[in-house]
């Protein structure tokens, strides 16, 4: 299979988190190329910062700042967690109810951030933190969609990346709960009865 056809076959197959990808991707080209010719830098792109947000009343960094990425290799470590993760959780939820679940959580991350954190924030960790939490609860909610063996490397890649939001340094822990909480929450609310590629073949 050919470059084009696997892009093609992969938009097919997850629309919505095709598209954030491509979102994020235009936001890393634009701020580079704006950093090299405008002198431009995440701050005035629309990262997050407590004082600009709530003294400042920039409440349009809330959705901003979950497109940003400080580096190219941070914005590589999201894009690759967000490309096999978000892809199969859009495959088991459905278009609609993961962009809500990715959109929500982002926005959760970003006003927890604004609210208790300190310094400039950027990332798509909070949205990728509360996908993580909806997959986890989908393995206590709906066990029978999944493998047993696949419940146990869900749970335990829930169980490393906490442990890593505390041990890492420069990681947002409160954009990464923020996240992970929503994601929970919501996923008591929209859990479907069946997955939705089980209907996308009917």
């Amino acid at each position: 299979m050919d470059v084009k056809s696997f892009i093609n076959r992969y938009i097919k197959r997850h629309p919505v988190n095709a598209f954030l990808l491509f979102l994020n991707l235009i936001f890393l080209i634009a701020d580079i190329l704006s950093s090299f010719i405008f002198q431009f830098d995440l701050v005035l792109w629309g990262a997050i910062h407590p004082q600009l947000v709530i003294e400042g009343h920039e409440y349009y960094r809330i959705i901003t700042a979950m497109f940003l990425h400080a580096n190219i290799l941070h914005f590589l470590s999201n894009m690759i967690v967000l490309y096999y993760l978000g892809g199969h959780m859009e495959k088991l939820i459905g278009p609609q109810k993961y962009a809500l679940l990715y959109i929500a959580s982002g926005l959760a991350s970003s006003v927890v951030v604004s609210l208790f954190g300190s310094g400039y924030t950027v990332g798509a960790s909070g949205a990728i933190y509360g996908v993580m939490g909806g997959l986890f609860m989908l393995t206590i909610l709906r066990k029978y969609w999944f493998h047993p063996k696949a419940i146990s490397s869900i749970q335990q890649l829930m169980a490393l990346n906490l442990i890593l939001t505390f041990v890492i340094p420069n990681i947002s822990v409160y954009g990464h709960l923020g996240g992970l909480l929503m994601g929970v929450i919501l996923f008591f609310f929209i859990t479907p009865l069946r997955p939705y590629f089980f209907d996308e073949r009917l």
